[in-house]
């Protein structure tokens, strides 16, 4: 997996979009792995959850119109409390939670100032994610091309390319902020509470 090659694509596709688009597509993107990160602390009793998912519905509140980022440093301030260290936790799940916070640290800096390399990084990330979790539980010995193709052949990622470009479509096309399409994106983006490693809460 390319993850230059991919954030270029990216990056190219979203360079001329407006703040508010620019931090959709992040928050997006992060709401979709929300269970990543919900789970790994439900399961470590790690952090505060509920400070989590305030930053993320706050994010939801600016790109509907509802919500100036005048004060989201704080926001990052609550994230920087809330994110896990790797080497704190031997097992797998902290890396997509901490990839999650990484997320949310993107679109956080969208909603600050725009940012069109913050907004193609978190969707870079999501496909990353995707990639190291494949090499963890199906293909610990592949290495180089022989693991690219296998996780670029993968179910999981290839869904998840097809939810990026009806994401970045939906929100090209929308060139107004309101309610309603605001929680048209989010709907979308919580895939019913599964994230896009197949992770569910329920």
């Amino acid at each position: 997996m390319n993850t230059r090659k991919l954030y270029t694509q990216y990056y190219r596709q979203i360079e001329s979009l407006s703040s508010w688009q620019l931090t959709a597509l992040a928050t997006a993107t992060t709401e979709q792995a929300w269970p990543n990160f919900a789970l790994f602390s439900e399961l470590t009793e790690f952090g505060e959850p509920n400070e989590v998912r305030h930053c993320l519905n706050m994010l939801w509140d600016y790109t509907a119109g509802l919500q100036s980022s005048k004060n989201f440093e704080r926001l990052l301030e609550r994230l920087d409390e809330n994110t896990p260290a790797l080497e704190e936790f031997d097992m797998f799940g902290v890396q997509p939670a901490l990839d999650f916070s990484v997320s949310l640290h993107c679109a956080i800096n969208c909603a600050m100032k725009a940012s069109v390399d913050d907004a193609a990084s978190a969707l870079t990330l999501s496909l990353s994610t995707i990639g190291k979790f494949i090499k963890y539980t199906e293909a610990a010995e592949l290495k180089g091309t022989e693991l690219t193709q296998y996780i670029e052949e993968h179910e999981l990622f290839e869904v998840q390319l097809n939810f990026m470009s009806e994401l970045i479509s939906m929100v090209c096309q929308q060139k107004k902020q309101t309610k309603e399409f605001t929680r048209e994106v989010r709907m979308f983006s919580a895939n019913d509470g599964i994230s896009q490693l197949g992770i569910s809460l329920d």
